[in-house]
């Protein structure tokens, strides 16, 4: 039995945080040997002082930290060995691990994410164009949703996600929406060719595509997209798989 500590930065976003909750549900159904704790640095400053001390200081065998690294986390380092993962650049704080194989270098570990639907509700809700951050998008008979603050509420998703970049956080924000039967729409991204395969997702290549791929992606073409987008995202990022590629980071950690 290996035991393992998994700390969630305060710089993880919830999108993130989610995510990375559902690869702790996947570890401990797929592995009996791993006995895991997992800390979120949003739940962890209501704990009482001495907890917080003790935990900082009780060795573990792997102490994995997600996102950048606590003022205390070099007392962690003294006592245990230590994973790290991050989607931006930044100065490793343990053995450098990564969630997608695009951009990561020599030596640095990939781990699977996976991805769980979030909706609680089987009916299909109204068919919507889904933006962040106040995009704009041309107007036209079809509801335009802001979901800065909503992705992570239960109610259920249907329509096209217009991604605001191509980088690992909006690709793990695509993933979580596939799974909850929203077709996306981005510029080509390595990042998505991961996790929803290169014809997962309508290909923009600038803002006079809108109007065409919104108007299909609110279509039976968008609907078929994203079933087939939903399959390749449960097939290549599955419980098994996470577990696997966590439990070969681990022993490689271990060993050394």
């Amino acid at each position: 039995m290996h035991t393992c500590t998994w700390y969630i930065s305060g710089s993880v976003s919830d999108v993130l945080a989610q995510v990375i909750k559902d690869m702790a549900a996947a570890l401990r159904t797929h592995s009996r040997n791993i006995d895991l704790d997992v800390i979120h640095a949003k739940d962890y400053a209501y704990k009482p002082l001495h907890e917080r001390v003790r935990n900082i200081f009780a060795r573990r065998e792997v102490w994995h930290l997600f996102g950048k690294a606590p003022i205390w986390w070099r007392i962690v380092r003294m006592h245990s060995r230590t994973v790290h993962t991050l989607l931006e650049k930044s100065n490793w704080a343990g053995w450098p691990s990564r969630f997608f194989t695009e951009g990561a270098k020599t030596g640095e570990a990939v781990i699977f994410p996976v991805f769980d639907p979030l909706s609680s509700y089987s009916e299909e809700g109204s068919r919507a164009v889904f933006v962040r951050d106040g995009r704009k998008v041309p107007e036209g008979d079809y509801e335009v949703a802001d979901i800065t603050e909503r992705l992570l509420r239960p109610e259920a998703l249907s329509g096209i996600y217009i991604a605001n970049d191509t980088g690992p956080r909006e690709a793990m924000r695509a993933g979580i929406l596939t799974m909850r039967g929203v077709a996306i729409a981005s510029r080509k991204s390595g990042y998505l060719d991961e996790i929803l395969g290169p014809d997962g997702y309508f290909m923009l290549r600038d803002d006079e595509d809108l109007p065409r791929v919104i108007r299909q992606g609110l279509g039976d073409k968008g609907r078929h997209l994203a079933m087939s987008a939903r399959h390749f995202l449960k097939s290549r990022r599955s419980h098994e798989r996470c577990t696997d590629s966590i439990i070969a980071l681990y022993r490689k950690v271990i060993a050394q």
